[in-house]
C-alpha cells in the first residue's frame, strides 16, 4: 500500500474528528503521540479564517458564501526544509476526493513558525450543512527522512454551514466603497463606522500624509490607498501597498487614529530610502518618532526614559536581531527613542545617510550590520551608541506617573494580544490573518476585514480594554489600573467581582434586548451605554445612548 493511501486510511478511520471549525482549534480525538522527529499533525494545527459565529449547541458555524483561507501548521519539521513540504486539503463528497487546496509551507508570520496559508482557498457558496475535509502533509510521498509513519501526516475535520441569508447587518449589508481626497484614495465598508465618520476621515487622512511627507520630505508617486475596517487587526493598523486601519465601534485598541495614519504612511513613504537590510528596529522607530508617539501624543525622550527606571531596556543588539517577538510597547518606544537621539546628537540630514546605509545587503548578523552602519556614519560603533544612548534615557526627565503610565500601558497592551491570541486568533499580531484588502475588495470579501468575536464575554473583555484605554488618556491611573486588572481576570475567566462582573452584566443586558454595548461609562448605580443593533432599520446607524440602573438582579434598562 502507498504512502498516500495509508494516509487517507489513517486520517479516514484513526483520526476522525468532529470539528468546530473555530480558529482557536478544533476538539480532536488525539492520535497517537508521534516520535518527536517524525513530521506529524494534530486537527489543532489546522486554523481556519474568518471567525466562525456561535451556533445552537455551542457549535460553531460558517456562513455558505464564506470564502475561507487555512492556516496548516506541520509539527517536527526538523530539518526538512520548509519549501519540500507540500500541504493538500480534500474535500469528502461521498466516497470521492476532491482537491480543495494545496500549497507549500514557508514563513507567512512574524512569529517565525512554518505554516502554509492558504488563502481564501474553499469558496463555500456550494456547501453543505455539513462538510468533511482531509488535510495532508507531503500527500504524494516526496518526504523520507524525518517522516518515518506517514500514519499521522493526515487529519480528517467537519466544518458547518448556515445559510447565507442568515448574516446580520452589518455583515449582510457591507459592500466596499471609495472616495477619492487630495493624497488618497479611501477604501471602506458601508453599514460601519468609517462610512458615518468619512467626513473626519478625510481630513485627518489628507493631514496626517501630509505631515509624513513633509518630515520625509518626499512626496507620493500615485494616491495612497487607505483601507478603513470595522474590527481590530494586530495593534490597530498594517502597511501592504496600502494602509489598513482599524476603525471599529468598540476601539479596544485605542489608537489615535491620525498619529496610527502618519505611522503607516511613513512605512509606504520611506521605501525610496530603506533597502533590503535596513532592520525593523529603525523603520519603527522612525514611523514612531515622525508620527509624534506610539498609540497618544507623547514626549518620547521622557517617556522612553522610564524604560530604565522599570527595568525594561532592551540592549540593542537584541532589537536589531529579532524586533518582533520583543515586548511590542518596550521596542516601539525604544526605537523611537533611538532615533530621538541620534537626530539630536548628529543632525535629520546625518541620520538620513545612515538610514540609507543600514539597509545596505551585508552577510553578517544584523548587530554586526547596524554596527557597522553606525561606524560609517558617526564614526562610533553599536556598543559606544548603546551606553551614549542609555546615558541619555537615563537624564530625561521622567515622571513617577509616565512611569505608571508606561507600566499599565504595557499590561493592558499584552492583556490585550492575550485576548487575541485565545479568543480572536486573527488578530493576534505575531500569527494572525492580515488580508490584501485590494484582493478582498477586488473579489467582494468583507467577512475577514469585518468579523469579530461577538459573545457576551468577549464583549465584556473589550469594554473592560476600551474604559482602560480611555483612563489612560485622561490620565485616571488609579481607575486604569482597577480596569486593567478586572481584565486580566476575565481573561482568566474569573468574572467574579467588579469590574469584570459589572461590564458583563451590562453586556448580557443589553444584547437581551437587542443589542451590542460598544462602549460604558459607569457612574456608581447608573450606567451610560453607547449601543448598536444588528437586526432592522437601525442596524447601519450610530450607536445610541442608553441609560441602565443597578437592580438586585443585576442591570436593567431605563425606560
Amino acid at each position: 500500500m502507498g504512502k498516500l493511501a495509508r494516509v487517507a486510511l489513517g486520517s479516514l478511520l484513526l483520526l476522525a474528528c468532529i470539528a468546530t471549525g473555530l480558529p482557536a482549534r478544533p476538539t480532536p480525538t488525539a492520535p497517537p503521540t508521534p516520535p518527536p522527529s517524525d513530521l506529524s499533525i494534530a486537527p489543532e494545527d489546522v486554523v481556519l479564517y474568518p471567525l466562525p459565529v456561535p451556533g445552537p449547541g455551542g457549535r460553531w458555524l460558517y456562513y455558505r458564501g464564506d470564502r475561507i483561507s487555512f492556516d496548516v501548521t506541520p509539527r517536527h519539521l526538523g530539518a526538512i526544509p520548509p519549501q519540500d513540504l507540500t500541504v493538500r486539503i480534500y474535500r469528502l463528497k461521498g466516497t470521492e476526493r476532491e482537491v480543495l487546496a494545496e500549497g507549500t509551507v514557508g514563513y507567512p508570520t512574524f512569529d517565525g513558525v512554518p505554516r502554509a496559508r492558504l488563502t481564501w482557498a474553499w469558496d463555500t457558496r456550494d456547501a453543505g450543512g455539513r462538510e468533511t475535509l482531509v488535510v495532508h502533509l507531503d500527500p504524494d510521498d516526496r518526504v523520507q527522512a524525518g517522516d518515518e509513519d506517514p500514519a499521522n501526516n493526515g487529519v480528517t475535520l467537519t466544518v458547518r454551514f448556515i445559510a447565507d441569508a442568515a448574516r446580520p447587518a452589518p455583515e449582510a449589508a457591507a459592500t466596499w466603497v471609495t472616495t477619492t481626497t487630495d493624497c488618497c484614495i479611501i477604501h471602506y465598508l458601508t453599514c460601519t463606522r468609517a462610512e458615518r465618520d468619512l467626513s473626519v476621515l478625510t481630513d485627518v487622512t489628507n493631514r496626517a500624509v501630509a505631515l509624513a511627507q513633509d518630515r520625509l520630505g518626499t512626496r507620493l508617486a500615485s494616491p495612497l490607498q487607505v483601507y478603513f475596517i470595522p474590527r481590530v487587526l494586530g495593534h490597530g493598523g498594517y502597511a501592504q501597498e496600502g494602509i489598513v486601519l482599524s476603525y471599529p465601534d468598540r476601539p479596544y485598541a485605542g489608537l489615535d487614529l491620525e498619529m496610527v495614519l502618519r505611522h503607516e504612511a511613513v512605512h509606504v513613504l520611506d521605501a525610496s530610502l530603506v533597502g533590503p537590510a535596513t532592520p525593523a528596529l529603525l523603520r519603527e522607530g522612525l514611523a514612531v518618532w515622525i508620527a509624534g508617539g506610539h498609540y497618544r501624543p507623547e514626549s518620547i525622550p521622557a517617556r522612553a526614559g522610564a524604560l530604565v527606571r522599570l527595568n525594561r531596556y532592551i540592549p540593542l543588539a537584541q532589537l536589531a536581531e529579532d524586533f518582533y517577538r520583543h515586548q511590542h510597547e518596550t521596542g516601539y518606544l525604544e526605537a523611537a527613542a533611538l532615533v530621538a537621539y541620534l537626530v539630536e546628537t548628529y543632525g535629520w540630514d546625518k541620520f538620513l545617510t545612515f538610514y540609507r546605509q543600514s539597509g545596505e545587503p551585508t552577510d553578517t548578523p544584523p548587530p554586526d550590520a547596524l554596527d557597522s552602519a553606525l561606524r560609517q556614519s558617526f564614526g562610533v560603533g553599536l556598543e559606544e551608541t548603546e551606553s551614549a544612548f542609555r546615558a541619555w534615557l537615563s537624564s530625561q526627565p521622567t515622571t513617577s506617573e509616565q512611569a505608571r503610565d508606561l507600566e499599565l500601558t504595557v499590561r493592558l497592551f499584552d492583556a490585550i494580544r492575550r485576548y487575541q491570541r485565545t479568543l480572536d486568533p486573527p488578530a493576534y499580531f505575531l500569527s494572525g490573518w492580515f488580508p490584501d484588502p485590494a484582493e478582498g475588495e477586488q473579489q467582494g470579501i468583507v467577512a475577514d476585514f469585518l468579523r469579530s468575536p461577538r459573545t457576551v464575554r468577549a464583549v465584556a473583555i473589550e469594554l473592560l480594554f476600551t474604559a482602560a484605554q480611555e483612563s489612560l488618556q485622561r490620565g485616571a491611573l488609579d481607575q486604569a489600573a482597577v480596569l486593567v486588572e478586572g481584565a486580566e481576570r476575565a481573561l482568566d475567566g474569573d468574572f467574579s467581582a467588579p469590574p469584570a462582573s459589572e461590564y458583563l452584566a451590562i453586556a448580557r443586558a443589553v444584547a437581551a434586548r437587542g443589542g451590542e454595548a460598544q462602549r460604558v461609562e459607569l457612574e456608581g448605580d447608573r450606567a451610560s451605554v453607547w449601543v448598536t443593533t444588528r437586526e432592522g432599520a437601525a442596524a447601519c446607524s450610530a450607536p445610541q445612548m442608553w441609560t441602565l440602573y443597578r437592580a438586585n438582579a443585576g442591570w436593567i434598562a431605563g425606560e
